[in-house]
């Protein structure tokens, strides 16, 4: 649940034509799409509108992709570390993702405060399922260095750690783990690698590349090449000759000599005065053999001969992300896949997927998370939106199943994952029909987009009354809620209907009936037993009681082109012929079942006092459950 605001009147919309131009499509290129001038194109026409901090929608009304589940899997909380990663730390950052012997790995950036503010571990997560995973345990832990001053002879000091690479499955089946020790300016101490056992525990720490700029010394562990496991030492140099694969290490070495041959002779941007490598680079490898490599803020290269040369950096002409991290790979199912932030603003919001036959032109983009909670904790460059997202890079391991799985933070605060089932779609075509008694307890909620979190759970459960299964959504979130959406066949005339049980309710229960950009078109509101519908513009007013412990029969019955909509209870009609909330908007094409307040056009603030470098607060209450609310859910269809 979530305080109430008041939503803005919505502002005019921009026509397609101007959104393709504003998102880099003004100026066709010269070039042949797959080459190195451009190795990759966005030809499609959905593409976000007014996705900004301020007077914007936080989905960049975007359609929905269908089915997708997206799992906060560590929730931040500084005063109960227990309830967290055991440290009670509030910068979490910068996953990666891998797969290995029958279980998900997942290891992150953390500090207690604020971005690159000492001192910094990585965490590792592991996880049978994607769904529930063990609590963090440091992997890496905090690195320091001492010089001599005129107040003590030894200062000690920490270091934050910084990396854009987390695993690597060696030749032999090994799996390797790496972090670095410093930030990305070329100046940072080094890399280090460890290895991860089959039972879960962890070999030594050994640093596999240590900076020549460093200029303190103080390693704080022995170089790799001292093992006695002539296995592990195998492993490293496996990768350290891989051309592809070492480019994630740009950044932090860019500076050292050996960089030219090292990056298979990439070369830095040089925009407005400054040189800067190529920053959070992701790979993958088209049928015909050539590798696509991607970085931040739309830069791409190309690589023809196994990644030994690489193409000079671009900037892609028509194809925008921003300075969060992309993610692009092929599907088992066939194509390829590209997640992004699309915006050029500073925004990091929504998370959007993208897909392509040939891994060359792209096409069509849906909201892959597209939920902004507030953010509960001031720290420095904590940027909204779900960013820095990573996959399973080639080789290191596949899950069961077809679905594409990415790692990411949330306004660098809580650690999420989602399962997107491919192939990946935003509209739906017939009747839908969901039985929930045919889906695992606990398991994939089908064809149904869930925003699910331990304090905010949405799952398949075995229904209040024991018979038979529901669709459950839970919240006792102070700062979010629960949120399952099911999109169905767009149309002027739709016909809804489902059964709701309350079970407790200390919070709302919002249900509405959108377009495929997410306008509010059906409105209504259970809270305290009463429910509350949106009659044109007269707002919400009550219209029937539902009692907490009941089953109550529900049909919504909507004519967009007629503007009106029919609601009717347990076979009762309580409202004929009401005026939809937003006239004109199009089509309905989904039902959103949310736990708290409709948020998507809040004010996001980059930072809570106004300034990176002025403390800001903690949002009170954040670190403690409220009562629970409780809602069922069950024989839904759209017709």
């Amino acid at each position: 649940m979530i305080l109430t605001k008041a939503s803005k009147a919505y502002p005019a919309l921009l026509s397609t034509t101007l959104l393709l131009a504003a998102w880099g499509h003004s100026t066709p290129a010269a070039a042949e799409p797959g080459d190195a001038d451009e190795p990759v194109v966005y030809t499609g026409t959905d593409v976000p509108s007014a996705s900004g901090y301020e007077d914007g929608w936080h989905h960049g009304r975007l359609p929905t992709a269908v089915g997708v589940q997206n799992y906060e899997v560590m929730r931040a909380n500084r005063s109960h570390p227990e309830w967290s990663d055991g440290l009670g730390w509030t910068y979490n950052h910068a996953p990666n993702l891998a797969f290995w012997n029958g279980r998900f790995y997942y290891h992150y950036l953390a500090t207690p405060v604020g971005e690159h503010i000492p001192p910094g571990v990585t965490l590792l997560m592991t996880s049978e399922d994607g769904r529930s995973w063990t609590k963090p345990e440091v992997l890496f832990p905090m690195g320091f260095w001492s010089e001599q001053t005129e107040v003590r002879e030894d200062q000690v000091k920490n270091l934050v750690m910084h990396q854009r690479m987390g695993f690597y499955v060696a030749p032999d089946g090994r799996l390797l783990t790496s972090g670095f020790y410093g930030t990305n300016d070329g100046h940072g101490m080094g890399r280090v690698m460890r290895e991860i056992y089959p039972d879960g525990g962890f070999g030594p720490i050994y640093f596999v590349k240590k900076n020549s700029t460093w200029p303190h010394g103080d390693f704080m562990f022995p170089d790799y090449t001292e093992a006695a496991d002539a296995g592990f030492i195998a492993a490293v140099d496996a990768f350290l000759a891989d051309p592809v694969r070492r480019i994630q290490w740009w950044e932090e070495h860019w500076l050292e000599p050996d960089i030219d041959p090292f990056v298979g002779g990439l070369q830095p941007i040089v925009s407005g005065g400054e040189t800067d490598p190529g920053k959070g680079f992701n790979f993958y490898t088209r049928d015909d053999g050539a590798i696509v490599g991607l970085f931040k803020d739309s830069f791409a290269t190309l690589s023809t001969d196994n990644g030994e040369h690489w193409s000079p950096l671009v900037k892609l002409p028509r194809f925008t992300w921003g300075g969060a991290k992309v993610w692009a790979q092929s599907l088992d199912s066939g194509g390829y896949a590209m997640v992004i932030n699309p915006t050029h603003s500073a925004a990091r919001h929504p998370l959007a997927v993208t897909t392509s036959d040939d891994g060359i032109h792209y096409q069509g983009m849906a909201g892959v998370h597209q939920e902004l909670p507030s953010k509960r904790y001031w720290g420095l460059h904590k940027r909204p939106g779900q960013q820095y997202v990573r996959g399973i890079v080639e080789g290191n391991g596949n899950p069961p199943g077809d679905d594409l799985w990415v790692a990411y933070s949330v306004t660098k605060e809580d650690m999420w994952i989602s399962r997107i089932p491919t192939p990946i779609r935003h509209r739906v075509d017939g009747p839908v029909n969901d039985d929930f008694d045919a889906m695992d307890t606990g398991g994939v909620v089908t064809d149904w987009t869930i925003y699910h979190g331990p304090w905010h759970p949405v799952e398949v459960a075995e229904g209040p009354d024991g018979d038979r299964k529901a669709l459950m959504l839970q919240d006792r979130d102070p700062y979010d809620y629960a949120l399952a959406q099911r999109v169905f066949a767009a149309a002027d005339k739709v016909t809804l209907r489902f059964s709701l049980f309350t079970q407790a309710a200390d919070g709302p229960l919002e249900m509405d009936v959108t377009t495929a950009p997410g306008d509010r078109l059906v409105q209504l509101r259970l809270q305290d037993g009463q429910l509350s519908a949106h009659d044109g513009e007269t707002g919400l007013a009550a219209v029937t009681r539902l009692s907490a412990g009941a089953w109550y029969e529900i049909e919504i019955r909507i004519d967009a082109s007629g503007e009106t909509y029919d609601l009717v209870i347990d076979g009762q009609v309580v409202l004929d012929q009401a005026s939809l909330a937003v006239i004109g908007a199009g089509q309905p094409a989904r039902i959103d079942f949310r736990t708290g307040d409709y948020r998507a056009e809040d004010d996001v603030q980059k930072q809570k006092s106004g300034s990176e470098d002025v403390p800001g607060w903690d949002e009170p209450g954040a670190d403690e459950p409220t009562p629970v609310s409780t809602y069922y859910v069950r024989d839904f269809s759209a017709s």
